[in-house]
C-alpha cells in the first residue's frame, strides 16, 4: 500500500475508534447523571410506616426491660444490647442460623417494610392477616404484628417454639413469651391460636438435647396453649388451615417452619418478600402454607432471607448501633429523570453512526498489491 493510501486508512481507523470511545463515555455519563440526580419521594403511607416502626421500637424497649428485670443474660454477640439475641444451642435450637441476620431483623423499620407489603397487597382495615412464625426471627415476628396493628388489621398467629441459632432459643424467653410480653405492655395485639414444636418435620427433636420435646410441651402447658403435634407435615398443614379459618386476606411466613414453608424441593422456589404472582405451584401435599395460600390467590409475605429483604428495601445489613424509626429508605420510592438517559443515548447513537461511516471508509483502501509494496 502506498503511503498516500496508508495515511488516510490509519486516520479513519483512529477516528472510528475515537467515536466508539465517545459513545461509551456518553453512555456512562448518562448512567452516572441519572443515578446522581435521583429523587426520593415519600410513600403516601409513610406516616403509618413510621408509627408502626415506633410501635416496634417501644416493644423492643419493653422486652429489654423484661430481660433486665428477670436477670436473663444478654449474649455477648448482642452488639446492640437488645436482649433479643439468643444462645447458639439450647433445647429450642433447631438449626444453624446467621447471627448478622438475627441482629439485622431487630431494626424497627422492618415494621415499616411490613406496612409497605400490606399496602401493596391491598389490605384494608378489618382484613385478617394470618402469621405463621418460628422463633428464628423475633424481630420480624414483632414487625409483622406491629404493622398490622397500625393498619387496623386482625392478626392470628400460630407459632413454633423451635428457632435457629441466635433466635428465640432461650427457654426463659421463647417466641411465645416474647410476643406476650409486648402484648402485656399494650404495644401489640394478636390472637395466638395454637403452637407447635417446630424443627424438622415440626417434631421438636434436638440431637444435642434429647429432652427437647418435653421442654417444649412443658412451655406450651405453662402458657395454656393448644399444641399442634401431627405425625406428618401434610397433616400439620391441614390442621393449620382449619385453625386459621377461611377468612384469610394475607398469609405471612416468618422463618423456616416446616409446615409453613413445606418440605418438598419446591420450597426453594418461593420468592422472598411480598408475593402476588407466585411461581409454579406444586401439587405435593407437603408444599407448605406459602404455596397453599398462593394457590388460593391470597397474598403471601415470605420473610426468611433477611439480607435480601434489607438490601432490596433500603435497610442496612447488621448495623451497629441499630437504626432508629424513620432513618432508612424504606419510606421512600426512588424516581429517576429520563432526560439524561435520553440525551446520553442520542449522543451515543450519533457517535456510533459517525464511527460506522469512518469504518466504512476504511474499506476503500484495499490490501497492498506487490507493486504497492515495491513503491512503499
Amino acid at each position: 500500500m502506498s503511503k498516500l493510501k496508508y495515511q488516510p486508512y490509519r486516520a479513519r481507523e483512529g477516528r472510528a475508534t475515537l467515536c466508539l470511545l465517545l459513545a461509551l463515555a456518553a453512555a456512562l455519563c448518562g448512567v452516572f447523571l441519572t443515578l446522581a440526580t435521583k429523587k426520593k419521594t415519600a410513600l403516601p403511607y409513610a406516616q403509618t410506616q413510621l408509627k408502626a416502626a415506633e410501635r416496634m421500637a417501644e416493644a423492643e424497649r419493653a422486652l429489654y426491660d423484661y430481660v433486665r428485670q428477670n436477670d436473663i443474660p444478654i449474649e455477648k454477640d448482642d452488639l446492640n444490647d437488645t436482649g433479643l439475641i439468643g444462645p447458639e444451642w439450647t433445647e429450642l435450637t433447631t438449626s444453624l442460623g446467621l447471627l448478622e441476620a438475627k441482629r439485622t431483623a431487630l431494626q424497627p423499620d422492618f415494621a415499616a417494610l411490613l406496612v409497605k407489603y400490606y399496602q401493596e397487597a391491598g389490605l384494608q382495615p378489618g382484613d385478617t392477616v394470618c402469621i405463621g412464625m418460628s422463633g428464628s426471627f423475633p424481630g420480624l415476628g414483632i414487625a409483622s404484628i406491629a404493622a398490622a396493628n397500625e393498619m387496623g388489621l386482625n392478626v392470628r398467629v400460630i407459632a413454633s417454639y423451635g428457632a435457629s441459632m441466635y433466635g428465640a432459643t432461650r427457654t426463659a424467653l421463647p417466641i411465645v413469651r416474647i410476643l406476650d410480653v409486648a402484648r402485656q405492655a399494650g404495644l401489640i395485639e394478636y390472637d395466638m391460636l395454637a403452637v407447635s414444636p417446630g424443627g424438622d418435620f415440626d417434631q421438636g427433636y434436638n440431637l444435642i438435647y434429647p429432652n427437647s420435646r418435653e421442654v417444649i410441651f412443658a412451655l406450651a402447658r405453662e402458657a395454656g396453649l393448644t399444641m399442634i403435634d401431627e405425625e406428618t407435615i401434610p397433616a400439620s398443614i391441614q390442621r393449620r388451615l382449619a385453625i386459621y379459618g377461611d377468612d384469610v386476606d394475607c398469609f405471612v411466613n416468618v422463618g423456616g417452619a416446616s409446615a409453613n414453608m413445606g418440605t418438598s424441593p419446591y420450597t426453594l422456589t418461593f420468592p422472598n418478600g411480598l408475593v402476588l404472582d407466585p411461581p409454579a405451584i406444586p401439587a405435593n401435599e407437603d408444599r407448605g402454607l406459602t404455596f397453599e395460600y398462593a394457590a388460593r390467590h391470597i397474598p403471601v409475605v415470605h420473610l426468611l432471607n433477611v439480607r435480601g429483604l434489607a438490601e432490596e428495601n433500603g435497610l442496612p445489613f447488621d448495623p451497629v448501633p441499630l437504626t432508629k424509626p424513620g432513618e432508612t429508605d424504606v419510606y421512600y420510592t426512588m424516581r429517576y429523570s429520563p432526560v439524561y438517559a435520553i440525551f446520553a443515548l442520542a449522543l451515543a447513537a450519533i457517535c456510533l453512526e459517525c464511527g460506522r461511516k469512518q469504518k466504512k471508509g476504511c474499506l476503500l483502501y484495499t490490501s497492498p498489491s506487490p507493486r504497492d509494496r515495491s513503491v512503499s
